[in-house]
């Protein structure tokens, strides 16, 4: 019964409705992820400690490691149950799922166990100085201790969308988001714990969440299943989830190494410098987060047609979705740009500090408006199983440019020569995907069999 509605809605239906039925929640999600993140710095912000929020910016990279794993299961998960689904490979569905619920426990436990041993050590590699020491290590000590949580919800909130509950998984989003919310005043202003309060508070969220995607697993007539036994059965299972969600979690990985190597720079004009770079990208992060939502929820339809076979449709969806997705972001920086400084205000009240944060916003929003380019050819390789090609597009956007021209940039211009590095970052990266996406559209060039086999 599942695979039938799968099937009628990625296959079958209207493409506009199918792309509003699988990216619409999606977006929802990503928002509710947004305010996920914002609010732990939002209501630190409340307590009028710059040192504090800074300590949450500073552990930015060590989460974003962590999600680089759960980022792996997540979408590598999304992508290979999907080609499964469309390869009507109901065997392979089951040992994929199962495969991604033992690969986030394993990550989880790693990462804690990595963050309780070599706590001292991992802090002085994030760049953290004496002033934000204990803020930043009380901070990671507990999302490490709940990091298994994590992982497990922000893996099976894509894993669960390949079958089309795009509804359920920003369901899941929003029981955990709306906890932290609710939580995040309690423990940081009322009971006065500061960031050991928004950390307590990311934990239980997840918690929350991940229990209600087990439940949705079990209780829904789902194809999925976290029993064990069908990974081992099918052991390829690990490497098909592995593989596909490399690209994605190269980006995130990426994202901690330069989220770190920026941090290490920016300490250098002291913690203030961080704040406002952590806050002038907040703008940014909305047009993205937004357009990569879009992208990411048709990225099961692409994939599913893909597997299918069904050449004439994939064209479909993906012009449709670039459409969407590049009209959705020029509309959104419109809005960011003109709402900057109630943007910054949200998090600064320092009037020196938003000013350099509305600054830095004004630079990083000129390249949003075309980010759904990037992302269409991005989400395209990985619903298509082009690991490799995808894994290119991250690792340029993130790492080979991103890295030299950050050092290059400062050396060169200084402290406004980093604020001006994504922004060149972004524009070579989106000049490629175009570029490689146009390529593999030519006529002749999709196959017209499955590749999806058992």
């Amino acid at each position: 019964m599942k695979a039938e509605k799968t099937e009628e809605l990625f296959a079958k239906g209207n493409v506009w409705m199918a792309i509003a039925k699988m990216g619409i929640p999606a977006v929802a999600t990503m928002l509710v992820v947004l305010l996920y993140n914002m609010a732990d710095q939002f209501f630190v912000a409340q307590t009028g400690d710059s040192l504090q929020i800074a300590a949450i910016s500073l552990s930015s990279p060590l989460y974003s490691l962590a999600m680089a794993a759960g980022t792996l299961v997540g979408g590598g998960g999304m992508a290979a149950v999907s080609n499964a689904l469309g390869g009507k490979n109901t065997k392979l569905v089951k040992a994929l799922s199962s495969a991604a619920l033992i690969l986030v426990l394993a990550a989880g436990v790693v990462f804690t166990g990595a963050v309780l041993i070599f706590p001292d050590q991992i802090l002085g590699m994030l760049g953290v100085d004496e002033s934000t020491w204990q803020y930043t290590k009380d901070y990671i000590t507990i999302l490490a201790l709940g990091m298994v949580f994590i992982l497990f919800s922000n893996a099976f909130a894509n894993i669960i969308r390949a079958e089309g509950a795009a509804k359920e998984s920003m369901i899941g989003n929003g029981i955990g988001t709306l906890a932290n919310i609710i939580l995040d005043p309690i423990f940081i202003l009322a009971f006065g714990m500061g960031v050991k309060g928004a950390a307590i508070a990311t934990v239980i969220g997840n918690m929350l969440a991940s229990v209600y995607y087990v439940v949705y697993i079990y209780r829904s007539r789902s194809e999925l299943s976290l029993n064990p036994k069908y990974a081992f059965e099918v052991p390829v299972a690990f490497w098909r989830v592995a593989v596909l969600g490399v690209p994605n979690a190269v980006s995130t990985l990426l994202n901690s190494l330069t989220g770190t190597i920026s941090n290490h720079i920016l300490m250098g004009y002291g913690a203030s410098a961080v704040v406002a770079m952590s806050v002038g990208g907040k703008a940014s992060m909305i047009v993205s987060m937004v357009v990569m939502g879009i992208c990411m929820g048709v990225q099961p339809i692409i994939a599913y047609n893909y597997g299918a076979g069904n050449v004439a449709r994939t064209k479909e969806v993906l012009t449709k979705i670039t459409v969407v997705s590049v009209v959705a972001g020029a509309l959104l920086t419109v809005v960011c740009w003109w709402q900057r400084p109630a943007i910054a205000g949200l998090f600064l009240s320092d009037p020196a500090l938003l000013d350099q944060s509305v600054q830095i916003m004004s630079i990083s929003l000129i390249t949003t408006a075309f980010l759904g380019f990037y992302y269409v050819g991005l989400n395209f390789q990985q619903a298509a199983g082009n690991a490799g090609r995808a894994v290119v597009l991250s690792v340029l956007r993130q790492g080979i440019l991103y890295v030299p021209a950050i050092y290059l940039m400062n050396w060169s211009f200084g402290l406004e020569g980093v604020y001006w590095v994504s922004v060149i970052c972004d524009t070579v990266s989106i000049i490629l995907a175009v570029g490689l996406l146009l390529y593999q559209m030519r006529p002749g060039t999709l196959p017209e069999s499955s590749r999806c086999t058992s």
